[in-house]
Order: C-alpha cells, then structure tokens, then sequence
C-alpha cells in the first residue's frame, strides 16, 4: 500500500474557481487520501512479470513487437492495476531526445465505444497531440500513424477497453482488426508492443487470425477475482486502513453480521467493484457529518453502486442476503436482481 502521488488531486479544480467551503474542502482532502492508496492483488505480480518480458523485448531491438492481452470482467479493476504496472517500467519513461521533443516510449489509450480502426488511430494520434481536423481518413491516417509512432518513439502501445474495437461493424470483416494489429508487431522499421486491455471477449483477436502468427506472439492473462476463502481477511484489513487510518473514521459497532461476506458478495468479488462500495461508504459518512462508518452507510454505498433505493434488495440490510446476485453491467455497475423463478406446477 502507498499513496499514488497527492499531488495530482490538489488544486485540480478550474483555475479561477471559487474554492469549496471548509466542509466539503475536507471531504475533498481525506476522499482524495482514500482514492490515492493503492493496495496490490494477486494479479499485481503476474502482471507485472508479463510487462517485464515485453521491457527486455524492447530493450533486445531485434525482436518484433510482442503483445500482452490483459483480460478481466467489469469491476474487476483492469483499468487500475495496469495503470499502475506500468509506472514500474523504469526504462520506457518518456524523455527529451535533446532537441526539445518529448519521446514517449509508452502511450496510453482508451478506446471509444463503437471505434472503427480508423477512429482508434485517430485517437491515438489526438493522444500524441494532432488536432482532429488535421488527421484525415482513410489509408492516409494509418501511415501518419506509423510515422508517428516512431516520430515519438511509443515502442509499447496500451488500448484499453478494446472490446470497443471489437464491437465496432466492421466493413472489412472482423479479421481485419487483428491483421492491422499483426502489422503493427512486425513492422520491421519500427516494432510496435502492446497491451490490450478489456473484457474477455478480447481474446477473440487472436482466434481471428487464421496464420496464427498473432497467437505466437501473444501472451494472454486473465484476472483473477477474490474470494472470501482466500482474500477475506485481506479485504477486512483495506476495508480498516482506509476507514481509520486514510479517512479518519471508526466503524461503529453495528456493522452487519457476516459484514465482509456481504461486501465481497455485493461487489461480486470484483475489486474494483469492493473498492467503489468502500469509498462510496466512507465518503456517505463523511457528508452526514458522522465520526463512524455504520451499517447505514453501507446499505446506502449499495444503492448507489446499483442504482437502487430500495432495501429488501440491498446485502447490507437484507438478512438473506446471499440470495440477492446482481449481474455487473459493462460499465461496472450493479445491473437489477434477477427475479427467482417459481417452479412450475404440475397437473393434478
């Protein structure tokens, strides 16, 4: 556990803005120390050996590129624990080449919904700083994309939310993705390496490719969620640090019975998902004014995770509580409870 650099959340407010009154300035401050601890996984270090191996590849130069498909259901916090493998990679930090430009050996990109593969190299060119209007369509925008790459030096190229790629219609057919992903690997002049971040169905991109030259130069890992069993202590454990050590606060002495079974079963052992009803729990208590975190706080960190007001759907108030399972929507929130079906009555 350490914090992710406060920095970055003081003063982020627009320049010239009233400031926030002292309330909510401290809320402000002790959810900003919350937000900003990072606590690992056991997914942390796998990752991390994967990111390793494409490092050495690109130190080695005589490599084509590699790629590392990173793979997790929604919630399951793909987003954050690759953002933060990715600082670990000393030798690819950008860089001034001596002439005043910035070389950015890893670029970073979030893929948009329904992105064509000429929107994704338009995205990727407005991350590298090209106005919109000035990248063009068609053919023209894949070789300023090339010419960019290497102009800028990216040698490991990161989209997450891919399945946006995948999702996309495609006039071409589906294969298309992936040769134009291929190309980008075995690009003699200027090997490109990548993660690809999303959903399981990512994994497709390699199933597309009927040489099977792109499954020879994947590696694919898929997160693993929690389990009571295994990591329940653990969460116990985040769940005090950010409540009293990060927040200030106390848990009161009216947590629910079975209160961390609940909370992983409510976040559906998801982390990211564990993560947001914690934070969500700690910040209800801090807008009422309260020194503790209570069961009602939590009730309400479930409802606002699900998008549902009602109690006798919620884990933290319901006592049969293992019977309410939500599906997680793609975006990662809680998607309704599934209705019970009655069994079906037979004739007399």
């Amino acid at each position: 556990m350490r914090d992710l650099g406060m920095d970055d959340f003081a003063n982020s407010g627009p320049k010239g803005a009233k400031a926030l009154d002292p309330k909510n300035q401290r809320i402000f401050d002790l959810m900003a120390r919350v937000r900003s601890t990072y606590f690992k996984t056991k997914n942390d270090d796998e990752l991390l050996v994967k990111l390793r191996r494409i490092e050495r590849g690109i130190q080695d130069g005589r490599e084509p590129g590699h790629a590392l498909i990173v793979m997790g259901e929604s919630g399951a916090g793909k987003s954050t624990i690759v953002e933060k493998a990715l600082k670990s990679l000393a030798t690819l930090k950008d860089y001034d080449d001596g002439y005043g430009n910035e070389m950015r050996p890893i670029l970073y990109v979030i893929a948009p919904p329904s992105c064509t593969m000429t929107d994704l190299a338009a995205e990727i060119l407005e991350r590298l700083g090209y106005e919109s209007a000035s990248i063009g369509r068609g053919a023209s925008v894949y070789h300023k994309l090339q010419r960019s790459l290497k102009n800028y030096g990216v040698r490991l190229l990161v989209i997450d939310e891919f399945q946006h790629v995948l999702e996309a219609p495609k006039i071409k057919g589906p294969a298309y993705v992936t040769n134009t992903m291929k190309n980008m690997l075995q690009d003699k002049s200027w090997p490109v390496h990548l993660v690809l971040v999303g959903l399981p169905e990512i994994e497709a991109v390699v199933d597309r490719d009927p040489a099977e030259q792109m499954e020879r130069r994947t590696d694919p890992l898929t997160l693993a969620n929690l389990s009571f069993k295994e990591d329940g202590e653990y969460v116990e454990w985040i769940v005090n640090t950010l409540v009293e050590d990060r927040a200030g606060l106390r848990m009161s002495s009216d947590q629910p019975h079975e209160f961390v079974e609940r909370l992983m079963h409510g976040a559906r052992s998801r982390f990211g998902l564990i993560m947001h009803l914690i934070t969500y729990a700690i910040e209800d208590a801090l807008e009422a004014g309260h020194d503790e975190v209570s069961t009602e706080n939590w009730i309400e960190a479930y409802a606002r995770l699900a998008k549902s007001k009602g109690t006798d759907d919620n884990v933290f108030a319901e006592p049969a509580w293992r019977s309410i399972i939500r599906p997680v929507n793609r975006d990662g929130s809680l998607g309704p409870v599934a209705p019970i079906k009655s069994p079906k009555k037979g004739r007399k």
